[in-house]
Protein backbone atom coordinates (compact mmCIF):
# COMPACT_ATOMS: atom_id res chain seq x y z
CA UNK A 1 0.00 0.00 0.00
CA UNK A 2 2.84 2.18 0.74
CA UNK A 3 4.34 1.60 -2.26
CA UNK A 4 1.27 2.32 -4.04
CA UNK A 5 0.71 5.69 -3.04
CA UNK A 6 4.28 6.72 -3.32
CA UNK A 7 3.78 5.99 -6.98
CA UNK A 8 0.60 7.51 -7.13
CA UNK A 9 2.18 10.59 -5.67
CA UNK A 10 4.80 10.27 -8.36
CA UNK A 11 2.15 10.53 -11.48
CA UNK A 12 -0.30 13.41 -9.65
CA UNK A 13 3.96 15.07 -9.74
CA UNK A 14 4.02 14.13 -13.27
CA UNK A 15 0.78 15.36 -14.58
CA UNK A 16 1.35 18.74 -12.48
CA UNK A 17 4.75 19.80 -13.06
CA UNK A 18 4.20 23.87 -12.80
CA UNK A 19 2.59 23.07 -9.34
CA UNK A 20 5.48 20.41 -8.67
CA UNK A 21 8.01 23.10 -9.36
CA UNK A 22 6.55 25.60 -7.41
CA UNK A 23 6.69 23.55 -4.61
CA UNK A 24 10.14 22.44 -4.75
CA UNK A 25 10.88 26.47 -4.92
CA UNK A 26 8.86 27.16 -1.74
CA UNK A 27 11.02 24.15 0.00
CA UNK A 28 14.44 25.29 -1.57
CA UNK A 29 13.18 29.22 -0.16
CA UNK A 30 13.14 27.52 3.43
CA UNK A 31 15.86 25.80 3.15
CA UNK A 32 17.38 28.67 1.99
CA UNK A 33 16.94 31.02 4.88
CA UNK A 34 17.92 28.62 7.02
CA UNK A 35 21.77 28.32 5.32
CA UNK A 36 24.46 30.73 6.13
CA UNK A 37 26.26 29.55 2.85
CA UNK A 38 28.09 32.56 0.62
CA UNK A 39 28.50 32.27 -2.88
CA UNK A 40 31.78 30.74 -2.70
CA UNK A 41 30.31 28.03 -0.45
CA UNK A 42 27.11 27.50 -3.37
CA UNK A 43 30.05 27.61 -6.24
CA UNK A 44 31.79 25.10 -4.73
CA UNK A 45 28.33 23.11 -4.09
CA UNK A 46 27.75 23.64 -8.05
CA UNK A 47 30.93 22.42 -9.01
CA UNK A 48 30.17 19.16 -7.49
CA UNK A 49 27.03 18.61 -8.33
CA UNK A 50 27.86 19.02 -12.13
CA UNK A 51 28.95 15.75 -12.92
CA UNK A 52 26.00 14.27 -11.77
CA UNK A 53 23.56 16.89 -13.89
CA UNK A 54 26.09 15.83 -16.93
CA UNK A 55 25.61 11.97 -15.88
CA UNK A 56 21.51 12.36 -15.47
CA UNK A 57 21.95 13.98 -19.18
CA UNK A 58 23.50 11.21 -21.34
CA UNK A 59 21.34 9.14 -19.17
CA UNK A 60 17.97 10.68 -20.44
CA UNK A 61 19.12 11.10 -23.90
CA UNK A 62 20.01 7.29 -24.17
CA UNK A 63 16.99 6.85 -22.81
CA UNK A 64 15.14 8.87 -25.34
CA UNK A 65 16.90 7.29 -28.38
CA UNK A 66 16.36 3.65 -26.82
CA UNK A 67 12.66 4.35 -26.60
CA UNK A 68 12.48 5.32 -30.38
CA UNK A 69 14.06 3.16 -31.98
CA UNK A 70 12.09 0.20 -29.89
CA UNK A 71 9.04 2.00 -31.54
CA UNK A 72 10.91 2.16 -35.05
CA UNK A 73 10.88 -1.49 -34.89
CA UNK A 74 7.72 -2.80 -33.57
CA UNK A 75 5.08 -4.03 -36.00
CA UNK A 76 2.33 -1.80 -35.00
CA UNK A 77 1.19 1.74 -34.69
CA UNK A 78 0.73 4.11 -31.02
CA UNK A 79 -1.58 5.87 -32.58
CA UNK A 80 -4.92 5.96 -35.00
CA UNK A 81 -3.56 9.21 -36.61
CA UNK A 82 -0.35 7.22 -37.59
CA UNK A 83 -2.20 4.62 -39.34
CA UNK A 84 -4.54 7.20 -41.19
CA UNK A 85 -1.15 9.16 -42.35
CA UNK A 86 0.51 6.15 -43.61
CA UNK A 87 -2.47 4.66 -45.50
CA UNK A 88 -3.35 8.15 -47.05
CA UNK A 89 1.15 8.93 -47.64
CA UNK A 90 0.92 5.33 -49.62
CA UNK A 91 -2.31 6.15 -51.86
CA UNK A 92 -1.01 9.60 -52.77
CA UNK A 93 2.52 8.09 -53.75
CA UNK A 94 0.91 5.65 -56.05
CA UNK A 95 -1.33 8.01 -57.79
CA UNK A 96 -4.14 8.57 -56.09
CA UNK A 97 -5.51 12.59 -54.60
CA UNK A 98 -4.83 13.91 -51.28
CA UNK A 99 -7.53 15.83 -50.97
CA UNK A 100 -10.85 14.73 -52.14
CA UNK A 101 -14.04 17.10 -51.91
CA UNK A 102 -15.86 16.78 -49.20
CA UNK A 103 -19.35 15.49 -51.02
CA UNK A 104 -17.14 12.88 -52.96
CA UNK A 105 -17.26 8.54 -52.55
CA UNK A 106 -14.07 8.18 -50.80
CA UNK A 107 -13.97 10.03 -47.17
CA UNK A 108 -10.09 9.99 -46.03
CA UNK A 109 -8.44 13.12 -46.04
CA UNK A 110 -8.61 15.60 -43.01
CA UNK A 111 -6.77 19.23 -42.67
CA UNK A 112 -3.19 18.19 -42.27
CA UNK A 113 -0.59 19.46 -45.21
CA UNK A 114 0.98 18.06 -47.36
CA UNK A 115 4.34 17.68 -46.78
CA UNK A 116 3.63 14.93 -43.73
CA UNK A 117 2.33 12.67 -46.51
CA UNK A 118 4.75 13.81 -49.27
CA UNK A 119 7.46 12.78 -46.80
CA UNK A 120 6.16 9.61 -45.23
CA UNK A 121 5.38 8.45 -49.01
CA UNK A 122 8.98 9.39 -50.30
CA UNK A 123 10.71 7.16 -47.24
CA UNK A 124 7.92 4.50 -48.37
CA UNK A 125 8.91 4.51 -51.54
CA UNK A 126 12.33 3.92 -51.24
CA UNK A 127 12.38 1.59 -48.70
CA UNK A 128 9.26 -0.30 -50.17
CA UNK A 129 6.16 0.11 -48.37
CA UNK A 130 5.60 -1.03 -44.35
CA UNK A 131 5.53 0.37 -41.27
CA UNK A 132 8.54 0.95 -40.13
CA UNK A 133 9.33 2.78 -43.47
CA UNK A 134 6.46 5.52 -42.37
CA UNK A 135 8.08 5.27 -39.06
CA UNK A 136 11.51 5.95 -40.25
CA UNK A 137 10.72 9.38 -42.02
CA UNK A 138 9.30 10.81 -38.57
CA UNK A 139 12.33 9.74 -36.25
CA UNK A 140 14.38 11.16 -38.88
CA UNK A 141 13.26 14.69 -38.50
CA UNK A 142 13.63 14.46 -34.97
CA UNK A 143 16.89 13.24 -34.97
CA UNK A 144 17.76 16.15 -37.15
CA UNK A 145 15.41 18.82 -35.30
CA UNK A 146 17.76 17.48 -32.04
CA UNK A 147 21.19 17.92 -33.77
CA UNK A 148 20.09 21.24 -35.02
CA UNK A 149 18.69 22.54 -31.75
CA UNK A 150 22.32 21.48 -30.27
CA UNK A 151 24.29 23.22 -33.13
CA UNK A 152 21.82 26.49 -32.30
CA UNK A 153 22.43 26.60 -28.33
CA UNK A 154 25.96 25.94 -28.75
CA UNK A 155 26.40 29.48 -30.69
CA UNK A 156 25.66 30.80 -27.56
CA UNK A 157 26.57 28.81 -24.38
CA UNK A 158 29.39 25.84 -23.95
CA UNK A 159 28.72 22.62 -25.35
CA UNK A 160 28.25 20.83 -21.88
CA UNK A 161 25.22 23.35 -20.98
CA UNK A 162 24.42 23.21 -24.72
CA UNK A 163 24.24 19.03 -24.24
CA UNK A 164 22.43 19.29 -20.93
CA UNK A 165 19.61 22.23 -22.87
CA UNK A 166 18.91 19.02 -25.11
CA UNK A 167 18.73 16.61 -22.40
CA UNK A 168 15.40 19.08 -21.05
CA UNK A 169 13.63 19.28 -24.18
CA UNK A 170 13.77 15.78 -24.77
CA UNK A 171 12.82 15.25 -21.46
CA UNK A 172 9.58 17.92 -22.10
CA UNK A 173 8.83 16.28 -25.12
CA UNK A 174 7.80 13.26 -22.99
CA UNK A 175 5.83 15.30 -21.30
CA UNK A 176 3.66 15.02 -24.45
CA UNK A 177 3.76 11.15 -24.16
CA UNK A 178 5.50 9.98 -27.40
CA UNK A 179 3.90 12.61 -30.26
CA UNK A 180 7.12 13.65 -30.45
CA UNK A 181 8.41 10.44 -32.77
CA UNK A 182 5.31 9.63 -34.02
CA UNK A 183 4.41 9.59 -37.91
CA UNK A 184 2.46 12.64 -37.42
CA UNK A 185 3.23 16.45 -38.63
CA UNK A 186 4.59 16.87 -35.22
CA UNK A 187 8.31 15.56 -35.59
CA UNK A 188 8.65 17.31 -38.87
CA UNK A 189 7.03 20.43 -37.12
CA UNK A 190 9.78 19.95 -34.75
CA UNK A 191 12.37 20.18 -37.42
CA UNK A 192 11.31 23.09 -39.01
CA UNK A 193 11.16 25.31 -36.48
CA UNK A 194 14.67 24.37 -35.12
CA UNK A 195 16.07 24.49 -39.15
CA UNK A 196 14.24 28.16 -38.66
CA UNK A 197 15.83 28.64 -35.49
CA UNK A 198 19.44 27.48 -36.89
CA UNK A 199 18.87 29.08 -39.63
CA UNK A 200 17.83 32.96 -38.40
CA UNK A 201 21.34 32.61 -36.30
CA UNK A 202 23.60 31.87 -39.76
CA UNK A 203 26.46 34.99 -40.16
CA UNK A 204 26.12 35.00 -43.95
CA UNK A 205 22.83 36.53 -45.08
CA UNK A 206 21.50 33.55 -48.25
CA UNK A 207 21.56 30.71 -45.77
CA UNK A 208 20.01 32.23 -43.39
CA UNK A 209 16.86 33.75 -45.61
CA UNK A 210 16.74 30.32 -47.57
CA UNK A 211 16.61 28.45 -44.99
CA UNK A 212 14.01 30.62 -42.63
CA UNK A 213 12.12 30.63 -46.10
CA UNK A 214 12.34 26.81 -46.19
CA UNK A 215 11.63 26.30 -42.53
CA UNK A 216 8.13 28.81 -43.11
CA UNK A 217 7.36 27.11 -46.12
CA UNK A 218 7.79 22.91 -44.27
CA UNK A 219 5.88 24.10 -41.32
CA UNK A 220 2.72 25.80 -42.62
CA UNK A 221 2.32 22.78 -45.11
CA UNK A 222 2.58 20.89 -41.98
CA UNK A 223 -0.32 22.57 -40.32
CA UNK A 224 -1.43 26.07 -40.94
CA UNK A 225 -1.42 27.49 -37.85
CA UNK A 226 2.56 26.14 -37.76
CA UNK A 227 3.22 30.03 -39.00
CA UNK A 228 2.95 31.20 -35.57
CA UNK A 229 6.01 29.18 -34.50
CA UNK A 230 8.06 30.95 -36.69
CA UNK A 231 7.06 34.57 -35.50
CA UNK A 232 10.65 34.33 -33.40
CA UNK A 233 12.33 32.60 -36.04
CA UNK A 234 11.36 35.73 -38.45
CA UNK A 235 12.25 38.15 -35.46
CA UNK A 236 15.60 36.70 -34.91
CA UNK A 237 16.26 36.83 -38.79
CA UNK A 238 15.19 40.38 -38.88
CA UNK A 239 17.44 40.95 -35.84
CA UNK A 240 20.47 39.75 -37.51
CA UNK A 241 20.28 40.56 -41.10
CA UNK A 242 17.68 43.52 -41.52
CA UNK A 243 13.94 43.72 -42.48
CA UNK A 244 15.61 43.21 -46.44
CA UNK A 245 16.10 39.78 -45.24
CA UNK A 246 12.80 39.05 -43.85
CA UNK A 247 10.68 40.22 -46.52
CA UNK A 248 13.07 37.68 -48.61
CA UNK A 249 12.09 35.11 -46.08
CA UNK A 250 8.90 35.79 -46.17
CA UNK A 251 8.39 35.82 -50.27
CA UNK A 252 10.46 32.70 -50.55
CA UNK A 253 8.30 30.66 -47.74
CA UNK A 254 5.68 31.90 -49.76
CA UNK A 255 6.74 30.31 -52.81
CA UNK A 256 7.43 27.26 -51.11
CA UNK A 257 4.06 27.13 -49.12
CA UNK A 258 2.24 26.59 -52.63
CA UNK A 259 4.74 24.94 -54.40
CA UNK A 260 3.55 21.43 -53.32
CA UNK A 261 -0.02 22.46 -54.75
CA UNK A 262 1.50 23.95 -57.98
CA UNK A 263 3.94 20.90 -59.20
CA UNK A 264 1.94 17.70 -57.79
CA UNK A 265 -1.29 16.98 -59.79
CA UNK A 266 -2.69 14.89 -57.04
CA UNK A 267 -2.58 17.77 -54.43
CA UNK A 268 -5.69 19.86 -54.91
CA UNK A 269 -5.30 23.45 -52.97
CA UNK A 270 -9.14 23.79 -52.96
CA UNK A 271 -10.09 20.61 -51.92
CA UNK A 272 -7.23 21.54 -49.11
CA UNK A 273 -9.62 24.91 -48.32
CA UNK A 274 -12.89 22.99 -47.78
CA UNK A 275 -10.96 20.60 -45.14
CA UNK A 276 -9.31 23.36 -43.19
CA UNK A 277 -13.30 25.48 -43.47
CA UNK A 278 -14.27 22.10 -41.95
CA UNK A 279 -11.85 21.91 -39.27
CA UNK A 280 -12.43 25.64 -38.31
CA UNK A 281 -16.06 24.74 -37.36
CA UNK A 282 -15.07 22.44 -34.40
CA UNK A 283 -14.77 25.33 -31.78
CA UNK A 284 -13.08 25.31 -29.14
CA UNK A 285 -12.76 23.57 -25.52
CA UNK A 286 -12.29 26.27 -22.83
CA UNK A 287 -12.52 23.59 -20.53
CA UNK A 288 -8.75 22.84 -21.23
CA UNK A 289 -7.36 26.37 -20.89
CA UNK A 290 -6.41 26.24 -17.65
CA UNK A 291 -4.01 22.54 -18.34
CA UNK A 292 -2.29 24.36 -21.82
CA UNK A 293 -2.06 27.41 -20.04
CA UNK A 294 -0.06 25.63 -16.70
CA UNK A 295 2.04 23.23 -19.26
CA UNK A 296 3.03 26.54 -21.54
CA UNK A 297 3.96 28.62 -18.32
CA UNK A 298 5.93 25.50 -17.13
CA UNK A 299 7.74 25.23 -20.63
CA UNK A 300 8.46 28.68 -20.43
CA UNK A 301 10.07 29.14 -16.90
CA UNK A 302 13.76 28.86 -18.47
CA UNK A 303 12.98 32.28 -20.40
CA UNK A 304 11.12 33.73 -17.57
CA UNK A 305 13.21 33.17 -14.87
CA UNK A 306 16.49 35.12 -16.95
CA UNK A 307 14.12 37.80 -18.12
CA UNK A 308 13.84 38.71 -14.49
CA UNK A 309 17.32 39.44 -14.52
CA UNK A 310 17.41 43.32 -13.40
CA UNK A 311 17.39 45.62 -16.31
CA UNK A 312 14.66 45.83 -18.91
CA UNK A 313 14.74 43.54 -22.05
CA UNK A 314 15.25 46.42 -24.47
CA UNK A 315 18.35 47.41 -23.15
CA UNK A 316 20.06 43.93 -23.28
CA UNK A 317 21.83 42.76 -26.01
CA UNK A 318 20.87 39.50 -26.59
CA UNK A 319 16.76 39.83 -26.22
CA UNK A 320 15.26 42.99 -27.80
CA UNK A 321 11.80 44.08 -27.08
CA UNK A 322 10.97 42.56 -30.04
CA UNK A 323 12.17 39.45 -29.72
CA UNK A 324 9.89 38.99 -26.32
CA UNK A 325 6.55 40.45 -27.86
CA UNK A 326 7.07 37.60 -30.79
CA UNK A 327 7.58 34.94 -28.17
CA UNK A 328 5.17 35.78 -26.15
CA UNK A 329 2.68 36.74 -28.88
CA UNK A 330 3.64 32.92 -30.43
CA UNK A 331 3.15 31.21 -27.00
CA UNK A 332 -0.22 33.24 -26.35
CA UNK A 333 -1.55 32.36 -30.02
CA UNK A 334 -0.87 28.64 -29.67
CA UNK A 335 -2.17 27.73 -26.48
CA UNK A 336 -5.41 29.53 -27.96
CA UNK A 337 -5.59 26.98 -30.99
CA UNK A 338 -4.67 24.37 -28.63
CA UNK A 339 -7.78 24.50 -27.43
CA UNK A 340 -9.16 23.33 -30.57
CA UNK A 341 -10.79 19.56 -30.01
CA UNK A 342 -8.34 16.81 -30.96
CA UNK A 343 -5.46 19.60 -31.07
CA UNK A 344 -4.28 19.60 -27.05
CA UNK A 345 -0.52 20.02 -25.54
CA UNK A 346 0.73 18.48 -28.95
CA UNK A 347 0.32 22.09 -29.92
CA UNK A 348 2.67 23.03 -27.53
CA UNK A 349 5.57 20.79 -28.08
CA UNK A 350 7.60 23.37 -30.90
CA UNK A 351 7.25 26.04 -28.11
CA UNK A 352 10.28 24.20 -26.21
CA UNK A 353 13.09 24.35 -29.03
CA UNK A 354 11.90 28.14 -29.07
CA UNK A 355 12.02 28.64 -25.17
CA UNK A 356 15.41 27.14 -25.16
CA UNK A 357 17.13 29.14 -27.60
CA UNK A 358 15.57 32.55 -26.49
CA UNK A 359 16.87 31.02 -22.55
CA UNK A 360 19.98 30.39 -24.14
CA UNK A 361 20.59 33.95 -25.57
CA UNK A 362 19.50 35.20 -22.28
CA UNK A 363 22.53 33.34 -20.38
CA UNK A 364 25.43 34.87 -21.61
CA UNK A 365 23.79 38.72 -21.41
CA UNK A 366 22.81 38.10 -17.74
CA UNK A 367 25.35 36.22 -16.63
CA UNK A 368 25.07 32.74 -14.71
CA UNK A 369 27.54 33.48 -11.74
CA UNK A 370 26.14 36.88 -11.23
CA UNK A 371 22.61 36.31 -11.47
CA UNK A 372 22.14 32.84 -10.01
CA UNK A 373 25.09 33.36 -7.26
CA UNK A 374 24.51 36.99 -5.59
CA UNK A 375 27.28 38.43 -3.65
CA UNK A 376 26.04 36.81 -0.05
CA UNK A 377 23.96 33.88 -0.97
CA UNK A 378 21.92 32.19 -3.57
CA UNK A 379 19.41 33.45 -5.48
CA UNK A 380 15.64 32.67 -5.67
CA UNK A 381 16.26 32.26 -9.41
CA UNK A 382 18.97 29.34 -8.39
CA UNK A 383 15.68 27.57 -6.48
CA UNK A 384 13.53 27.97 -9.57
CA UNK A 385 15.95 26.70 -11.99
CA UNK A 386 17.02 23.73 -9.57
CA UNK A 387 13.25 23.47 -9.03
CA UNK A 388 12.37 23.38 -12.81
CA UNK A 389 15.46 20.71 -13.80
CA UNK A 390 13.48 18.53 -11.09
CA UNK A 391 10.11 18.84 -12.02
CA UNK A 392 11.30 18.52 -15.85
CA UNK A 393 12.92 15.39 -15.02
CA UNK A 394 9.89 13.56 -12.86
CA UNK A 395 7.47 14.79 -15.73
CA UNK A 396 9.20 13.87 -18.16
CA UNK A 397 10.58 10.81 -17.10
CA UNK A 398 7.22 9.39 -15.63
CA UNK A 399 5.33 10.51 -18.79
CA UNK A 400 7.99 8.73 -20.71
CA UNK A 401 7.55 5.40 -19.16
CA UNK A 402 3.95 5.56 -18.82
CA UNK A 403 3.12 6.64 -22.41
CA UNK A 404 5.93 3.41 -23.80
CA UNK A 405 3.66 1.42 -21.65
CA UNK A 406 0.54 2.87 -23.46
CA UNK A 407 2.02 2.41 -26.76
CA UNK A 408 3.00 -1.34 -26.27
CA UNK A 409 -0.25 -2.01 -24.72
CA UNK A 410 -1.73 -0.34 -28.20
CA UNK A 411 0.48 -2.16 -30.38
CA UNK A 412 -0.17 -5.55 -28.13
CA UNK A 413 -0.36 -8.48 -30.62
CA UNK A 414 0.56 -6.34 -33.80
CA UNK A 415 2.65 -8.92 -34.90
CA UNK A 416 0.44 -11.55 -35.21
CA UNK A 417 -2.24 -9.00 -36.08
CA UNK A 418 -0.37 -8.16 -39.09
CA UNK A 419 0.15 -12.08 -40.11
CA UNK A 420 -3.77 -12.63 -39.99
CA UNK A 421 -3.79 -9.43 -42.40
CA UNK A 422 -1.75 -10.69 -44.50
CA UNK A 423 -2.86 -14.02 -44.63
CA UNK A 424 -6.25 -12.57 -45.79
CA UNK A 425 -4.36 -10.85 -48.58
CA UNK A 426 -2.53 -14.02 -50.25
CA UNK A 427 -5.89 -15.70 -49.82
CA UNK A 428 -8.03 -13.14 -51.57
CA UNK A 429 -5.25 -11.82 -54.17
CA UNK A 430 -8.17 -10.74 -56.63
CA UNK A 431 -11.04 -8.71 -54.34
CA UNK A 432 -10.69 -5.04 -53.16
CA UNK A 433 -10.31 -5.53 -49.20
CA UNK A 434 -11.32 -2.19 -47.02
CA UNK A 435 -10.73 -2.16 -43.23
CA UNK A 436 -14.30 -2.03 -41.37
CA UNK A 437 -14.36 -0.31 -37.91
CA UNK A 438 -16.20 -1.24 -35.17
CA UNK A 439 -16.15 -1.64 -31.25
CA UNK A 440 -14.15 0.54 -28.72
CA UNK A 441 -10.70 1.48 -28.26
CA UNK A 442 -10.29 -2.14 -27.15
CA UNK A 443 -10.97 -3.39 -30.87
CA UNK A 444 -9.24 -0.04 -32.44
CA UNK A 445 -6.01 -1.22 -32.47
CA UNK A 446 -6.74 -3.91 -34.78
CA UNK A 447 -7.71 -0.99 -37.99
CA UNK A 448 -4.11 0.73 -36.82
CA UNK A 449 -2.80 -1.86 -38.94
CA UNK A 450 -5.14 -0.56 -42.21
CA UNK A 451 -2.29 0.55 -44.20
CA UNK A 452 -1.04 -2.93 -45.01
CA UNK A 453 -4.35 -3.05 -47.03
CA UNK A 454 -3.48 0.11 -48.93
CA UNK A 455 0.33 -1.14 -49.36
CA UNK A 456 -1.08 -4.49 -50.93
CA UNK A 457 -2.78 -1.84 -53.53
CA UNK A 458 -6.57 -1.95 -52.13
CA UNK A 459 -8.55 1.08 -52.70
CA UNK A 460 -9.19 3.70 -49.72
CA UNK A 461 -12.26 4.27 -49.33
CA UNK A 462 -13.39 5.07 -45.65
CA UNK A 463 -10.68 6.16 -42.43
CA UNK A 464 -12.70 6.75 -39.37
CA UNK A 465 -10.62 9.68 -38.55
CA UNK A 466 -11.59 11.70 -41.58
CA UNK A 467 -15.34 10.72 -40.47
CA UNK A 468 -14.51 11.69 -36.95
CA UNK A 469 -13.61 15.34 -37.57
CA UNK A 470 -16.46 15.67 -40.35
CA UNK A 471 -19.59 14.18 -38.01
CA UNK A 472 -17.43 17.10 -35.24
CA UNK A 473 -18.40 19.59 -37.70
CA UNK A 474 -22.05 18.34 -37.87
CA UNK A 475 -21.37 16.84 -41.57
CA UNK A 476 -23.12 13.70 -42.46
CA UNK A 477 -21.48 10.64 -44.66
CA UNK A 478 -22.05 12.10 -48.09
CA UNK A 479 -24.51 10.00 -50.46
CA UNK A 480 -21.89 9.22 -52.61
CA UNK A 481 -20.05 7.71 -49.97
CA UNK A 482 -23.41 5.35 -49.57
CA UNK A 483 -23.22 4.64 -52.97
CA UNK A 484 -20.25 3.16 -53.31
CA UNK A 485 -21.34 0.92 -50.64
CA UNK A 486 -23.93 -0.30 -52.67
CA UNK A 487 -22.13 -0.76 -55.54
CA UNK A 488 -19.27 -2.60 -53.79
CA UNK A 489 -16.33 -0.44 -54.31
CA UNK A 490 -15.01 -2.23 -51.29
CA UNK A 491 -15.70 -6.32 -51.92
CA UNK A 492 -14.51 -7.33 -48.36
CA UNK A 493 -14.56 -6.09 -45.14
CA UNK A 494 -12.53 -6.83 -42.11
CA UNK A 495 -14.29 -6.23 -39.42
CA UNK A 496 -13.61 -6.90 -35.90
CA UNK A 497 -14.38 -10.32 -34.87
CA UNK A 498 -17.63 -10.54 -33.18
CA UNK A 499 -18.77 -7.04 -33.85
CA UNK A 500 -21.09 -5.59 -35.25
CA UNK A 501 -19.90 -3.81 -38.69
CA UNK A 502 -20.04 -0.14 -38.32
CA UNK A 503 -20.40 0.86 -35.11
CA UNK A 504 -17.85 3.00 -33.34
CA UNK A 505 -17.71 6.00 -30.93
CA UNK A 506 -16.23 9.33 -32.18
CA UNK A 507 -13.12 10.47 -30.24
CA UNK A 508 -14.85 14.40 -30.15
CA UNK A 509 -17.43 15.08 -27.32
CA UNK A 510 -19.97 14.06 -27.18
CA UNK A 511 -18.60 10.70 -28.38
CA UNK A 512 -21.62 10.37 -30.99
CA UNK A 513 -21.63 6.94 -33.42
CA UNK A 514 -19.40 7.97 -36.04
CA UNK A 515 -21.66 5.67 -38.56
CA UNK A 516 -25.17 6.37 -38.84
CA UNK A 517 -28.23 3.91 -39.09
CA UNK A 518 -28.09 4.16 -42.75
CA UNK A 519 -24.46 3.07 -43.08
CA UNK A 520 -25.20 -0.19 -41.14
CA UNK A 521 -28.52 -0.41 -43.00
CA UNK A 522 -26.92 -0.24 -46.30
CA UNK A 523 -23.70 -2.33 -45.52
CA UNK A 524 -26.30 -5.20 -44.08
CA UNK A 525 -28.28 -4.75 -47.41
CA UNK A 526 -25.43 -5.04 -49.42
CA UNK A 527 -22.61 -7.42 -47.55
CA UNK A 528 -23.13 -10.93 -46.04
CA UNK A 529 -20.49 -12.73 -43.58
CA UNK A 530 -18.25 -15.23 -45.69
CA UNK A 531 -16.20 -16.70 -42.69
CA UNK A 532 -13.45 -15.76 -39.99
CA UNK A 533 -10.17 -15.19 -39.89
CA UNK A 534 -8.56 -15.21 -36.34
CA UNK A 535 -9.16 -11.62 -35.36
CA UNK A 536 -11.56 -10.38 -38.49
CA UNK A 537 -14.88 -11.46 -39.66
CA UNK A 538 -14.93 -11.46 -43.28
CA UNK A 539 -17.68 -9.32 -44.80
CA UNK A 540 -18.15 -9.79 -48.60
CA UNK A 541 -20.08 -8.42 -50.99
CA UNK A 542 -23.49 -9.39 -51.74
CA UNK A 543 -23.36 -9.73 -55.85
CA UNK A 544 -27.31 -10.99 -55.86
CA UNK A 545 -28.22 -8.87 -53.63
CA UNK A 546 -26.99 -5.89 -55.56
CA UNK A 547 -28.61 -7.12 -58.18
CA UNK A 548 -32.25 -7.58 -56.80
CA UNK A 549 -31.78 -3.92 -55.49
CA UNK A 550 -30.97 -2.65 -59.75
CA UNK A 551 -34.04 -4.52 -60.20
CA UNK A 552 -36.30 -3.43 -57.67
CA UNK A 553 -34.95 0.39 -58.60
CA UNK A 554 -35.86 -0.69 -62.54
CA UNK A 555 -39.59 -1.94 -61.40
CA UNK A 556 -39.99 0.88 -59.40
CA UNK A 557 -39.06 3.39 -62.06
CA UNK A 558 -41.61 1.59 -64.61
CA UNK A 559 -44.18 1.53 -62.35
CA UNK A 560 -43.49 5.72 -61.63
CA UNK A 561 -43.67 5.61 -65.40
CA UNK A 562 -47.10 3.70 -65.75
CA UNK A 563 -48.72 5.89 -62.78
CA UNK A 564 -47.36 8.90 -64.62
CA UNK A 565 -48.61 8.41 -68.24
CA UNK A 566 -52.00 7.06 -66.55
CA UNK A 567 -52.25 10.35 -64.42
CA UNK A 568 -51.88 12.71 -68.11
CA UNK A 569 -54.58 10.38 -69.66
CA UNK A 570 -57.25 10.97 -66.54
CA UNK A 571 -56.45 14.45 -66.42
CA UNK A 572 -54.98 14.08 -63.19
CA UNK A 573 -52.18 16.92 -63.72
CA UNK A 574 -54.52 19.24 -64.77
Amino acid sequence: MAIRAVLDFVILCSRHPLGTGAVLLALWLILRRRSDGNAADHAAAWSRIRPALAGLAVIVCLAFLTTSLWYLNHDGYASDVEAMVSSVSWWVQTGGPLYHAPDADPQYSVLYGPVVYLATGLCLDLLHPSIFAAKLGALLALYASVVLLYLTIRRLVSGALAFGMIAIALLLYWTGGTSAMLVRPDPYILFAVCLGLHAAGASRRVPAVVGAALALGLAVNLKVHAVLYLLPVLTLLDERHGSRATRAALALGAVAVVAPFALHDGISLVNYLSWILIGAHHGLELDYLPHLFTRALFFAIPVLVLLSAPGRPAHRPWMRRQLVLAWAAGNAAVIVLAMKPGAGQVHLLPMIPINLVFAARLWPAAGMRGLLFPERAASWRLGAVSAFLAAALVAGSVSGYRSARLASSRMENSTAISADIRGILAAHPDRAIGMGYSGDGNYFHLANLRPLLTFSGNPLLIDAVSLMDSRRAHREIPEATLAALDAGVIDLWLVPRGRQPFRLANWYPPHDDVFSDEVRARFSSHYRLEGHSRYFDLWGWDQSAALDGVLAQADAGSAVAALSERATGTGLHD
